[in-house]
């Protein structure tokens, strides 16, 4: 370990930021102490963190025993010697003292001195002030080391999907919800839950099944299976055959949504690509003259001719092989 230095007194004009102080006196804002204030329940929270490092709120509260906290205002800061911009816990008075514990672990660092334009070197805790705390009070950020393995660690963002809660007794007590043990005593049935947000599912999904031009649902749940375009509906051997294509697809199981409306062509497509279903079928006047139906995945840039005579058991086929890929994926993740 680093030894300890004497303390060293320097003037630091101007350099009222972590940035600038590491800037002025050409050290890496790892070698600095970081001072943050705030308030709760009428007590002042002065924080010390690395230079390099920030204050997570949600740990110190934890850590303080405090529901809620804000940053202190200046007013507040009157009477207690703090400085900002030039803070540190030397010489402090009627403030509650709370220092990471990486802090504890750093030799030297430059801290502020509690006067204006001044700076301390080489403080150390807890040669030159005792935390009333020591705690993890700061966020992790990218590339920072494991705590167990020493690793770098990844920071990526997520949404909480699901959640599984412990309630234990808490609630069965209340209601006098028991079983008898195995003794034939009355004991307190222990309780937990689950729950999926299925709004939050589909904003996921739709964050991460997409394209430039909307939506890609995955088979497994996608609103419906097809959407089925009806082109030249004015034609009544093309309504025909739109019709009996959209009967003969639920008939066997196969969720449609039939675009029906009079729209052009480029309008309905664009629609199509935007709800984004696994497959769309388009039935128009060309179509229904070569007796086929074109078929085309979502996502894929070509599209395919059916048989008329064979197009339920294409999309069928294809719907089906949809389902066995995301089965595969989802086998994949299961291995890792």
């Amino acid at each position: 370990a680093e030894p300890e230095k004497p303390l060293e007194d320097v003037a630091t004009p101007g350099a009222n930021t972590i940035a600038s102080l590491a800037r002025f006196l050409d050290v890496p804002e790892s070698r600095t102490a970081k001072a943050a204030f705030f308030s709760a329940n009428d007590r002042i929270i002065f924080a010390v963190v690395r230079g390099d490092m920030n204050v997570n709120e949600t740990k110190l509260a934890n850590a303080a025993g405090v529901s809620e906290l804000r940053p202190a205002r200046v007013e507040e800061l009157e009477g207690t010697g703090i400085v900002p911009g030039y803070a540190s816990p030397i010489g402090v008075t009627n403030v509650t003292v709370i220092v990471d514990d990486l802090v504890l672990r750093s030799a030297n660092l430059v801290a502020g001195a509690n006067r204006e334009g001044r700076h301390l070197r080489n403080t150390n805790v807890p040669r030159d002030y005792v935390p009333d705390l020591i705690a993890d009070i700061a966020s992790v950020e990218d590339g920072a080391a494991c705590a167990f393995c020493r690793s770098p660690l990844r920071l990526l963002r997520g949404v909480e999907v699901g959640n599984i809660f412990k309630l234990g007794t808490r609630y069965t007590e209340a209601l006098g919800a028991t079983y008898l043990d195995e003794y034939g005593a009355a004991q307190p049935v222990v309780m937990g839950s689950y729950g999926i947000g299925v709004g939050r599912l589909m904003a996921c999904i739709a964050e991460a099944c997409r394209d430039d031009k909307g939506l890609m649902w995955p088979i497994s749940v996608a609103p419906f299976d097809v959407y089925l375009v009806g082109l030249d509906l004015s034609d009544e051997r093309v309504a025909t055959a739109a019709a009996q294509l959209y009967s003969d697809l639920r008939g066997s199981g196969v969720d449609v949504l039939f675009d029906d409306r009079d729209e052009r062509a480029g309008v309905k497509f664009n629609d199509a690509d935007l709800l984004g279903m696994p497959l769309r079928a388009t039935i128009s006047r060309r179509t229904v003259a070569e007796g086929a139906v074109e078929l085309r995945p979502r996502g894929d840039a070509k599209s395919l001719l059916v048989p008329a005579s064979d197009v339920c058991a294409e999309i069928k086929s294809q719907l089906a092989r949809l389902a066995v890929e995301i089965e595969t994926s989802a086998a994949r993740v299961e291995s890792l």
